[in-house]
């Protein structure tokens, strides 16, 4: 019989391991998992973590948590995933049956998760509880093995041409650049305001940036990579490493809007590429949104291969 309860101290790992397992294009560990559990503490949000157990055998997870760069008090985010082997057996159903409660509890306005297009139960899962499917997102994968590095001095040349020049959070830490974290996160506030996504930004906050993505423990300071011209920071990209794969996570790749369209976010991700081959990694990962045509059209040209489209399904109450 399955039973859903809180996930307990020494399960955070176990709990990664079935995401992970059900969700191999989004892979985390238990580290991640339990950061972001303080963190939404720490920040005075509101999430939860359950798992479900069938014996002793932990089958099943899902969390409710709100996002920092989208906040609204009562809308949510939601993750839920089942071990392949134990999908289609109830695990899933009680773990949402537990969620709706304390989200109901909680006056949650709505949630939303995502389901790849092509797995044979999600979608219609969440369809089947009310959920209504909305943007599109892909997650992309890029070869670092197979990659053509001689690509990668001609892109910095034409940057350089320019006037920009590329350089690594580790350089920038080591150069004593001042107000560093202060200029980093202006950087980052000025550069999100036009991603797609599914709910409209909200402003991070320096606390926030501060713990979520400088305090992060898999931010790789040698591939948190800043586009420079004439001292001022125009454009970013950053890689992550979680303990759940060798693979390389990209968080956001930005430019401010008077560099747009002027190669700087090809150069940062040919930069990035050269940190990620520098660091022995086989694969690096990104999602966009199917609406940002521009990012899109470059990680198509360098070689990224997309997954099947991901939907965000909404639920309101």
């Amino acid at each position: 019989m399955i039973q859903v309860r809180p996930v307990g101290e020494g399960e955070w790992d176990v709990a990664a391991q079935v995401y992970t397992a059900a969700c191999p294009h989004d892979p985390q560990s238990g580290i991640d998992l339990r950061k972001r559990d303080a963190e939404q503490r720490g920040w005075s949000y509101r999430a939860a973590t359950l798992v479900a157990v069938d014996g002793s055998q932990v089958v099943g997870t899902a969390s409710f948590y709100q996002n920092p760069g989208a906040y609204h008090p009562n809308r949510y985010s939601l993750e839920l995933a089942v071990r392949p082997a134990h999908q289609g057996q109830g695990a899933g159903g009680a773990l949402w049956t537990a969620l709706e409660t304390r989200l109901r509890a909680l006056g949650a306005e709505s949630v939303r998760g995502l389901a790849r297009e092509d797995h044979p139960l999600a979608p219609g899962f969440l369809e089947r509880r009310g959920f209504m499917p909305g943007k599109r997102f892909f997650y992309s994968a890029l070869d670092v093995t197979a990659f053509d590095h001689s690509r990668i001095a001609p892109g910095l040349e034409a940057l350089a041409a320019q006037g920009v020049r590329i350089v690594s959070l580790a350089e920038l830490r080591a150069a004593g650049e001042p107000e560093l974290s202060a200029r980093l996160h202006a950087l980052m506030s000025d550069v999100r305001q036009d991603v797609p996504r599914s709910e409209p930004a909200t402003p991070l906050s320096f606390q926030v940036f501060g713990e979520a993505v400088l305090g992060d423990p898999g931010l790789l300071p040698e591939a948190y990579l800043v586009a420079v011209h004439d001292g001022r920071f125009i454009g970013q990209t950053a890689l992550f490493r979680t303990e759940a794969s060798p693979e390389l996570l990209t968080g956001l790749t930005g430019v401010t809007r008077a560099w747009r369209g002027r190669g700087v976010a090809t150069g940062l991700k040919l930069a990035a590429i050269r940190a990620a081959h520098r660091l022995g990694a086989p694969l690096i990962r990104t999602d966009n949104a199917s609406d940002n045509a521009p990012m899109l059209a470059i990680n198509g040209r360098l070689g990224f291969v997309r997954d099947p489209g991901s939907i965000d399904y909404q639920r309101s109450f």
